[in-house]
């Protein structure tokens, strides 16, 4: 089981390169991407979101990448400069007029200025390099809020289970109860056991406060939920389903007899923090 909250880091270098790749990690209906990158490599952008799409099938990434030259360059042609700024003073002499040295250097140095990096393949190299050891770091840091997560909703949902093996106990001493009400009344009225009237209310209180469809399904949730825990791939989204289901069935039971109010509410509570550990289950 794996979490969608984690942190990466990669780092790889060439002889010209250094890149730095870090990973953050959110929970997310889908896969969302945000690739926040120099522009200068941004032509290889789409080969970065499919290299995450290849490891990650759920969550917010956000992805950071730092490009470091090794060989500092001037940011400007030398020769051009000095092209460019004789040029500029034979034209001011011609048009008369008088701008000042720094004047005629920044118009100079901005036609001089060299054109952005151009992305080649060893700096492609590296960046994916750095990436996929951001991954692998990023993909282990989830592995391991996955087992925390894992054992959180092993033991809430052993919980519920324990609480829902009583309500099973309990359901036939509710039932004796009600028929106890209904006799004692029959009696109050000089109605026998066997009154056509006693025997309709007994039917009918006894079908209404009958939750054992409920009992079942529910213990059919919880080890289809404990499965779901042990396997393999993305399970986040059917543990969410799962407890919804749970939800639904501990609502009804919780209403057709309010003497289980106390032990409804508790496993209600525990569903709900399932919900919120499971939606951030990959």
């Amino acid at each position: 089981m794996f979490s969608m909250t984690g942190f990466g880091k990669g780092e790889a270098d060439s002889e010209n390169w250094k890149v730095t790749v870090m990973m953050r990690s959110l929970n997310g209906k889908g896969l969302d991407m945000s690739i926040r990158i120099p522009p200068f490599i941004v032509p290889i952008e789409l080969e970065i979101k499919n290299e995450i799409k290849r490891k990650l099938k759920r969550g917010n990434i956000t992805v950071f990448v730092d490009v470091d030259q090794k060989l500092v360059k001037p940011p400007v042609d030398v020769e051009k400069l000095k092209s460019n700024v004789k040029m500029l003073k034979k034209l001011v002499k011609e048009l008369n007029l008088q701008p000042s040295d720094d004047k005629v250097l920044d118009y100079a140095w901005r036609y001089s200025e060299k054109a952005e990096i151009e992305i080649d393949e060893e700096l492609r190299s590296v960046v994916l390099e750095a990436l996929r050891k951001a991954l692998d770091d990023l993909i282990e840091s989830r592995r391991k809020e996955g087992e925390a997560l894992k054992k959180d909703l092993h033991e809430r949902v052993n919980k519920i289970e324990e609480i829902v093996n009583i309500l099973d106990k309990n359901k036939e001493l509710i039932k004796e109860k009600i028929k106890n009400r209904v006799l004692e009344r029959a009696k109050a009225l000089n109605l026998s056991e066997e009154h056509p009237t006693v025997l309709n209310e007994l039917m009918f209180l006894l079908e209404k406060y009958d939750v054992n469809e409920e009992v079942q399904r529910l213990k059919i949730h919880i080890e289809r939920f404990k499965k779901l825990l042990e396997a393999d791939g993305e399970v986040g989204k059917k543990l969410e389903f799962l407890a919804q289901e749970m939800h639904r069935e501990i609502t009804t039971l919780g209403n057709k007899i309010p003497d289980f109010s106390e032990y409804t509410v508790e496993i209600k509570s525990e569903i709900d923090k399932i919900k919120q550990q499971a939606a951030n289950v990959e």
